[in-house]
């Protein structure tokens, strides 16, 4: 049985954070899955999962990205608050910021679709010595981006191209992949994740943590 640990966010915390820790909860619980039954699934901590859905801190993409590899749900079924709309819009000022750069830079996850047609549409802007590590999507995720200004250096697995401004690139994203801005100046593209279908977790057999 689990103790006080599965508690409610903290009202004081940001929106974001509150939408994710009742999503991520609402999604477990739907499932039957304990923490330590989620935690292993997305292979990390129990404690971490803790704070996530008590709203502490800021979790990092890689978190959840693991968490909602592991629900089965794209990150947008993570950091909204509410169901989409038949039709929606989004404001130039939306989206959710979930990558901060060293030196200036930042990730902004915009949109995205729900299964079984999964994708997640990204805007990132590199400003000079920035660089964001990515560490392996799940299996089959592949990524399209655009660059709209600058170049992009994109490490894929040890494979490095320059991408400069009006290319277009694709990629596995279920392999290590960095992006760098080598440059002298801001480098900003967008990105689409696309996910490939998979089965729901909570009608799948659970799958082997050992």
């Amino acid at each position: 049985m689990e103790q006080n640990n599965d508690q409610s966010a903290d009202p004081g915390q940001p929106a974001v954070s509150r939408a994710i820790a009742a999503n991520v909860r609402a999604a477990r619980t739907a499932r039957g899955w304990s923490l330590e039954a989620l935690a292993a699934r997305g292979g990390l901590s129990k404690g971490a999962l803790v704070g996530v859905e008590q709203g502490r801190g800021n979790p990092g993409v890689l978190t959840l990205a693991r968490i909602a590899d592991a629900l089965g749900l794209p990150l947008t079924g993570l950091v909204d608050g509410a169901p989409a709309p038949l039709v929606e819009v989004l404001p130039a000022a939306g989206g959710t910021r979930l990558w901060r750069g060293e030196h200036g830079g930042h990730g902004d996850l915009l949109i995205g679709s729900d299964p079984p047609v999964s994708a997640e549409l990204w805007r990132w802007t590199l400003a000079p010595g920035d660089a964001h590590v990515s560490a392996p999507h799940g299996a089959g995720v592949r990524e399209l981006l655009t660059v709209l200004a600058g170049v992009l250096t994109l490490d894929v697995a040890g494979t490095r191209v320059d991408v400069p401004a009006d290319a277009c690139a694709r990629f596995a994203a279920d392999r290590p992949h960095t992006y760098r801005n080598d440059g002298t100046s801001a480098v900003r593209f967008v990105g689409v994740v696309l996910l490939p279908g998979r089965p729901d977790p909570a009608t799948s057999p659970t799958r082997p943590t050992g």
